[in-house]
C-alpha cells in the first residue's frame, strides 16, 4: 500500500497554496484529485495513483488521441479581417494584378 498525500504535500505537487487547496475541496472539488476521505475523520487525504492519473489526464499537448481531435484547420477568427489579412486573400485571389503589372499592362 502506498502511502497517502496530505495537504501540504498535494500543494507542493502541484505547486499551490495550502489556502487553496483547502478552499478547492470545498467550493471546487473538481479542480483538484480526488479526495481519499478515511471513515469518522475529515482530513484531507489524497491517494498518490489518484493524483498522478488526474495529473495525466490534464496534461495539455499532442498525444495520438488529442491529435485525432484537433481540427486540421484552425476555426475562423471572428470579427473583421485585419488589413494584412484583407491584402493577403486579394493577392490570393485571380482577379488581383499588383499595380506595376496593371501599369505595365496598360502601357503596353
Amino acid at each position: 500500500m502506498r502511502a497517502l498525500l496530505t495537504v501540504d504535500h498535494l500543494a507542493q505537487c502541484l505547486h499551490k497554496s495550502v489556502a487553496s487547496i483547502r478552499s478547492d475541496a470545498t467550493r471546487n472539488p473538481h479542480s483538484l484529485p480526488p479526495i481519499c476521505r478515511l471513515p469518522g475523520t475529515k482530513r484531507l487525504l489524497w491517494r498518490v495513483e489518484d493524483v498522478e492519473r488526474w495529473l495525466a489526464e490534464h496534461v495539455e499537448g499532442m498525444s495520438p488521441a488529442a491529435a485525432s481531435a484537433v481540427p486540421e484547420f484552425p476555426a475562423p477568427r471572428r470579427g473583421r479581417p485585419t488589413k494584412a489579412e484583407q491584402v493577403a486573400r486579394q493577392r490570393q485571389s485571380h482577379n488581383f494584378t499588383p499595380r506595376s503589372q496593371a501599369t505595365a499592362a496598360a502601357k503596353g
